[in-house]
């Protein structure tokens, strides 16, 4: 998965829960860093982390087959 594929699908999560960009920077994030992960931007992954936190969005990693 590329990095603009996974920033589409949490877009979409966030979308579908009917939270806004708004809402995410309520909740503490740098508006610029939403804006920047939804846009497939180059951010790092304790940033990515506290966003799926605050969007509710679980992160596993499974290896590959």
């Amino acid at each position: 998965m590329t990095i603009e594929e996974l920033s589409k699908q949490v877009r979409k999560i966030r979308e579908g829960k009917g939270l806004t960009q708004y809402n995410i920077w309520k909740q503490g994030m740098n508006f610029g860093t939403v804006i920047a992960i939804e846009s497939g931007k180059n951010v790092n992954l304790n940033n990515f982390l506290k966003y799926c936190e605050i969007v509710g969005i679980d992160v596993t990693l499974k290896e590959k087959e």
